[in-house]
């Protein structure tokens, strides 16, 4: 029997399929339905999808969600009603921390929709306590700050004598009385003073008969300690009143600096947390109470103040008055510059001080004279005669970064046994620094 051709045999399907002889392939392929084209049949029979099938009805599970209830941990899709349970569950019990409980990593396995229950790991149940952070503290920044500052403003001081001081340690090693001798001239040059110097090198040439010091290298650490214990001896803090205010009279001679000292004063007594006033008792010197008044805004300190040519101690006791109204802890008085040879100029500071010793007993607490640190040794003569008057309690070393004579505050307890209290850095407000005797004589030695 003949067996029909290919031809024929694709004609009978189409007319089975009813499908018309004219129609073409792709009428035929949009007739089929949907992925029927895609199917393709293995060698056992099975149908196989195609790629691009299974891409295209390809539907992404549910996503998932880590739930913990109690001692279990839950793997569920993410519904509405699974956020609420989520919601109340994350709100922890009252007996148990709110840092005490901590969410898994999605490590659990689920297959379909069956739900794994893992339990809790005891160190998962627990998280990390947050670490402290502990500020630095600011006093040790400030304190960095300030001896940056004090070594910058001591530079012409130490080029002076730090450098002809190594010259000396450098190229003789051996103590003999020819590097005594010498270092007495470089000690006499760095403007320390007679009296004082004789003292430290008598010292120095005891310690070497000693034999505790037998070369040069060791005068350095021994003259350090010697002038720190020195310094040490006078009282640098400044004497508070028991009961505000405390009364601070300056004094000094003309162009020391006064006004801008009692500015810094101000400034740093505010810094410090305390209402500050400043009477204005300069009534002789053109444009002096404007000064102040102008230092005293820009610092935000009151200030009491009268005519020129008012009577100074008038304006000390108004300034009194009205501190005590005003509940005020610091008032600093200014007065005019005087030299120390005028009598009568002298006499004046001694009506202001009585004046306030009436008002207030025990007043002033502090009497600072502004010294100018590049007169050197002539401003000890100054400070002499200003003691005998009104009984000088501290020193306020202006312009010492504008000199290299600061080496005389080494030798003012041999002197005048007078203490530095406080020191001018610079012509700004907060140019200065609360004399610090170790300090100090390091930064000289730098």
């Amino acid at each position: 029997m003949e067996q029909p051709s290919k031809k024929d045999r694709d004609t009978l399907v189409e007319k089975k399929a009813g499908i018309p002889e004219t129609t073409t392939l792709k009428e035929i392929t949009e007739r089929q339905p949907v992925g029927l084209s895609d199917n393709r049949k293995n060698d056992l029979g099975k149908t196989k999808r195609s790629f691009w099938y299974r891409l295209k009805n390809f539907t992404f599970e549910a996503p998932k969600t880590v739930v913990i209830e109690g001692d279990t941990i839950k793997l569920v899709p993410v519904s509405p009603e699974t956020a609420a349970l989520k919601t109340d569950i994350e709100k922890p019990p009252s007996f148990i921390q709110e840092s005490s409980v901590s969410i898994l990593p999605e490590t659990a396995i689920v297959r379909g929709e069956t739900e794994v229950q893992i339990p809790a790991p005891p160190e998962a149940m627990v998280a990390p306590l947050p670490e402290t952070i502990i500020d630095e503290a600011p006093i040790e920044e400030e304190i960095l700050v300030s001896s940056e500052k004090l070594k910058k403003g001591l530079e012409k001081t130490r080029s002076r004598f730090w450098s002809r001081l190594k010259n000396l340690f450098s190229f003789r090693r051996n103590i003999d009385e020819s590097v005594l001798e010498e270092l007495e001239d470089i000690l006499i040059g760095a403007d320390i003073g007679a009296k004082s110097v004789q003292k430290l090198i008598h010292e120095i040439h005891e310690a070497w008969k000693s034999k505790t010091i037998t070369e040069t290298s060791q005068i350095q650490d021994f003259i350090k300690d010697r002038l720190k214990e020195s310094l040490r001896a006078l009282q640098t803090d400044v004497n508070y009143a028991p009961v505000p205010p405390t009364v601070i009279m300056v004094v000094g001679v003309n162009g020391v600096g006064k006004t801008t000292a009692i500015a810094k004063l101000a400034n740093s007594f505010i810094k410090d947390g305390k209402k500050v006033m400043v009477a204005a008792s300069d009534t002789f010197r053109a444009a002096a109470v404007e000064q102040l008044d102008i230092w005293s805004k820009r610092i935000g300190a009151e200030i009491v103040k009268h005519q020129t040519g008012s009577d100074p101690a008038a304006v000390a006791y108004d300034a009194l008055e009205a501190s005590i109204a005003r509940s005020m802890d610091v008032v600093i008085v200014d007065t005019a510059g005087r030299l120390h040879t005028h009598e009568n100029l002298m006499n004046e500071l001694s009506k202001i001080k009585r004046v306030i010793s009436k008002r207030i007993p025990g007043a002033p607490h502090e009497v600072l004279m502004v010294l100018d640190a590049t007169t050197g040794q002539n401003a000890l003569s100054q400070a002499k005669m200003f003691k005998q008057a009104v009984d000088v309690t501290g020193i306020f070393l202006a312009k010492l970064d504008g000199t290299a004579k600061g080496g005389f505050v080494l030798g003012m307890r041999n002197e005048i046994n007078i203490p530095v209290k406080y020191i001018g850095l610079g012509e700004k407000a907060d140019d200065i620094e609360k004399f610090n005797p170790d300090a100090f004589v390091d930064a000289l030695f730098e």
